[in-house]
């Protein structure tokens, strides 16, 4: 029987699980035997069509930094990002499918089935283009039958975890929960309600935040610094030719996020960098490596004290914290919170909570096939569409992951711009926080006019933007575009400064949708604008679809 998956694509570590035939949660290992996959790729210089994924690509590629990419999830729908490895460029997107490729191959083998689909994990904080990214990824991976894979939802990672931590509990519960979730690329912060009675459980999501260019990666980044400084301080050798050297960059890659996890169950730990013929054994303690981190920790509970703040909440309406994310291991987290806002604190599977809650919304969908006949040619072919097993639910029915209800938000804010008083502004249709699916119309705020001389027009400009904002009229420069702004030509000339409406959909992955109805005629034009990142996308898609993983 065909499995479903599913899957935490993570910065810096990767993690699948399942519902197996007795409604237990269960994590896949992959080919090393291994229940987290490093998000490593490295693109072999010798074999353009071979790509070595996980465990091995490092060592694979210590000759070779430079065909060495990692933690793209970083720029994950970013415009502006490439990689490039034995002349071809490489999206985030392609990257990440070559990761999930690897993913899916090791399941297929290890659950010795076919795989139905997966749900796949972002950052709560992650907007709509890099939804869309990761989608986009995993609809690009090639299962053992020829077929793509199936992405039956793309799930915030916060409520990937609550969801497999109030799956785990029996007793009953209401609570207001706080979710720290700090990864190794990213972190998130979401308030939940959760309701534990029984069978009937329901978790809402309040609101999130949080910052998607802050994780494990900087406290690796600031104990490698202070490794060269002790080092260079003791050999002689310039701290900037260090840094800039491949070599040495290479080694603290492999090496230092293993001192790091010694420092959290030892008080000192030792390196051995080499550089300049030269060689050194350092010593970091913990107390160190907590002094020169302290910043990046005070970024987080910013982030959280933020949060709250826009919401009207305070640390007095949390009832407990729930700890997420590989990075929430070190000590200093722990000792940091309790210090910071004196809350019952609580670990449930870091590394595992977000796949495992992935895998208990999966088993609630299915594939659904169906004969359909091409209008043009006349072809009848089958088609598969996704679907949900039970209405308003998360789980399969009759299973213990079944019956958790959870009613999730939008986490950014949609808008278009506008003219107001003369000046520039976005007028947020769709605000953050509101529950997904979400629908927003301009109907709802002010008449939208097409501006300019009466005379008739037969197109329209529209530029969508989107912000944290939970306000409905902003500044245009406290937001990002998120389409390429393009023309929506009218089917015959309108009159100027006449009104239409615009409106905008959400659905459950995040994914925006518009249509505009000229209000003279009544015809309304579902619009298919061009993503800012669209073309970016697919550089390399096509590359990394038919590459050996290994």
């Amino acid at each position: 029987m065909a499995k479903k998956i599913g899957i935490d694509l993570g910065t810096t570590y990767s993690c699948m699980s399942y519902v197996d035939s007795m409604g237990v949660v269960q994590i896949i290992n992959n080919l090393e035997g291994d229940q987290t996959t490093p998000s490593v790729v490295f693109f072999d210089p010798d074999n353009a069509g071979e790509a070595v994924v996980g465990r091995t690509a490092k060592s694979a590629g210590g000759e070779h930094p430079e065909c060495i990419v990692e933690r793209v999830k970083n720029y994950m729908g970013n415009p502006d990002y490439s990689f490039f490895a034995n002349g071809m460029e490489y999206s985030a997107t392609a990257v990440s499918t070559l990761i999930l490729q690897k993913l899916i191959k090791d399941a297929e083998q290890a659950l010795g089935d076919d795989i139905e689909g997966a749900v796949i994990t972002c950052p709560a904080y992650f907007g709509e283009g890099a939804r869309n990214a990761t989608k986009l990824a995993g609809e690009n991976v090639t299962l053992r039958d020829g077929s793509n894979l199936k992405v039956f939802s793309i799930l915030d990672e916060p409520t990937a975890a609550a969801i497999a931590y109030g799956n785990s509990r029996q007793e009953d519960m209401d609570k207001t929960i706080l979710i720290y979730d700090l990864g190794g690329g990213t972190f998130d912060c979401t308030v939940m309600k959760i309701s534990l009675h029984g069978d009937d459980k329901q978790m809402q999501v309040i609101t999130t935040g949080g910052n998607h260019q802050l994780g494990g990666k900087d406290w690796d980044e600031a104990l490698a610094n202070l490794v060269r400084e002790k080092f260079c301080a003791a050999t002689g050798c310039d701290i900037d030719d260090m840094r800039a050297d491949p070599d040495s960059n290479a080694w603290f890659s492999e090496n230092i996020e293993k001192a790091k996890q010694n420092l959290t169950s030892r008080d000192k730990t030792s390196l051995n960098p080499s550089y300049d013929f030269k060689k050194e054994r350092i010593e970091i303690t913990v107390d160190e490596f907590e002094e020169v981190t302290s910043t990046l920790l005070d970024q987080t509970i910013m982030l959280v004290n933020d949060m709250l703040d826009k919401k009207g909440m305070t640390m007095n309406d949390i009832d407990e914290i729930i700890l997420v994310g590989g990075s929430t291991k070190m000590p200093q987290v722990t000792k940091r919170l309790t210090a910071e806002y004196n809350k019952t604190i609580s670990t449930y599977e870091p590394d595992k909570a977000v796949a495992m809650g992935a895998a208990l919304v999966a088993s609630g969908y299915s594939v659904k096939s169906e004969m359909v006949t091409d209008a043009v040619t006349g072809e009848t072919k089958e088609d598969k569409k996704v679907v949900k097993l039970e209405a308003g639910t998360l789980g399969a029915p009759g299973v213990p992951a079944g019956g958790i209800t959870v009613i999730p938000i939008v986490t950014k804010s949609y808008g278009l711009r506008i003219m107001s008083g003369n000046e520039p502004k976005v007028l947020n249709l769709i605000l953050k926080d509101t529950t997904k699916p979400a629908h927003g119309s301009s109907i709802d705020h002010f008449p939208l006019m097409i501006t300019g001389d009466p005379a008739p027009v037969s197109e329209v400009a529209i530029l969508v933007l989107e912000s944290d904002s939970l306000e409905e009229l902003i500044d245009l420069d406290s937001c990002n575009p998120i389409y390429v702004e393009e023309p929506i030509k009218f089917e015959g000339a309108v009159p100027g400064d006449n009104e239409v409406s615009v409106e905008m959909d959400i659905d459950e992955n995040g994914i925006l949708s518009l249509s505009l109805t000229d209000k003279v005629t009544g015809k309304t034009y579902h619009m298919q604008p061009r993503r800012c990142s669209d073309e970016a996308n697919q550089k390399g898609l096509d590359a990394v679809k038919g590459m050996t993983i290994v």
